[in-house]
């Protein structure tokens, strides 16, 4: 939840950013995890950092028009389990970090997110900071969003929108959610993977 805070600063400096976030369990061992933050050459411009600097342990790529930073981590789920947190970043950005994990049954997990509780213990970004901006900074953060997947052997069963092959959950939040005082995220992302195929009697397989 660490990433929340700096967020809010940064919604206020630029609307401009995007993140994609991807948990994948499909080995049923591990969790292969990875963050790509796409964010405006002038908020880049305003860190003051180098690009190395600003995507420490990931790979940061500046252009004359943005700065994107992917980072990747890899976790045994047995771990994520005992200690519940993930980090696929080394820096302030990481989405991946507020996540739950709990074990449903021997072959299956569910991860959870949940946006409103978060963004309630964060920074508010509300209307009244803005100094009669809101316009400028609605029109800014349109077509800007947060991406977040889900990927496994099966997705048994998520909130978000499930993938025509069943392997894979996602939820898409616009920017400009987080615009409001007190952002209404809707509810938790919620999703059950099933970490490994299942056979019965070695014939009956899902």
């Amino acid at each position: 939840m660490r990433f929340l805070p700096a967020l809010a600063a940064t919604l206020m400096l630029s609307a401009c950013i995007d993140a994609d976030v991807t948990m994948d369990f499909s080995d049923g061992e591990t969790m292969q995890g990875g963050v790509e933050m796409t964010f405006a050459r002038e908020l880049f411009d305003m860190m003051g950092k180098s690009p190395a600097a600003a995507c420490p342990g990931g790979e940061g790529v500046l252009t004359k028009t943005d700065f994107t930073c992917r980072t990747h981590g890899e976790t045994p789920i047995a771990k994520l389990l005992e200690e519940g947190a993930a980090e696929t970043a080394q820096n302030d950005f990481d989405p991946s970090a507020a996540a739950k994990f709990e074990r449903v049954d021997d072959n299956t997990i569910r991860v959870s997110f949940d946006f409103t509780e978060m963004a309630s213990k964060g920074q508010k970004t509300g209307q009244q900071d803005m100094g009669g901006m809101e316009d400028l900074i609605s029109a800014a953060m349109a077509g800007h969003s947060f991406s977040f997947h889900i990927k496994g052997y099966k997705i048994v069963s998520t909130t978000g929108t499930l993938s025509e092959d069943g392997t894979e959950a996602s939820l898409v939040i616009p920017v400009s959610a987080f615009l409001d005082e007190s952002p209404d995220l809707g509810p938790p992302f919620v999703t059950e993977v099933q970490l490994k195929r299942h056979c019965t009697f070695f014939i009956f397989c899902d």
